[in-house]
């Protein structure tokens, strides 16, 4: 690694720190309920990602990887300070709205990805049917295939995303909603 290189790192880190940081300490604060307690979480949590930059590059999305952090010391500490974990903090309306909102356009950008790296036909029958709530029958009319293909070719394209959304557990369940309730 170049002298050069380390500095883009250093810049990029920097970045993420001072955008990140009052998010993340806002929402340990829901947590732990005491400033002094928030603010060394955050940095402990701040300092391991610097620290494992090289190891971590295989994350995905770092925003979600970093409240996830967050909150699993949060409660690493609770637990050890025999401290009772909030009930509000296990839910998911314990994130401000508008961290709420940018965790879904988030993960609605990372799915529509892997949706747009499907297979061109598996992408067509997805989008047809799952987005845009054609029927199979007209489906099949339009690109001249059977149902049955069409139905193949839809749960094809879910397998895929599945797998290649292994990793990004909440945009898999993301996913799993959006099919049941049928609202892209």
């Amino acid at each position: 690694m170049t002298a050069e290189n380390t500095e883009i790192t250093a810049k990029s880190f920097k970045g993420i720190y001072y955008s990140l940081y009052p998010r993340l300490l806002s929402f340990s604060l829901k947590y732990v309920k005491d400033q002094f307690v928030a603010e060394e979480v955050v940095e402990d949590c701040m300092l391991y990602l610097w620290e494992r930059r090289k190891e971590l590059e295989s994350v995905k999305d770092l925003k979600s990887y970093l409240y996830t952090m967050v909150k699993n010391r949060c409660f690493t500490y609770l637990r050890n300070n025999h401290k009772e974990i909030p009930l509000e903090a296990v839910n998911y309306e314990a994130i401000s709205q508008e961290d709420q909102y940018i965790i879904e356009e988030e993960t609605h950008a990372i799915l529509m990805k892997a949706i747009e790296e499907l297979p061109d036909k598996c992408k067509k029958v997805f989008k047809m049917s799952c987005i845009e709530g054609v029927r199979y029958k007209d489906i099949a009319l339009e690109m001249d295939i059977s149902v049955n293909t069409v139905k193949s070719q839809r749960s094809r394209a879910i397998e895929l995303l599945k797998r290649s959304l292994k990793d990004q557990p909440f945009v898999t369940i993301y996913l799993s909603i959006l099919l049941k309730t049928q609202i892209f």
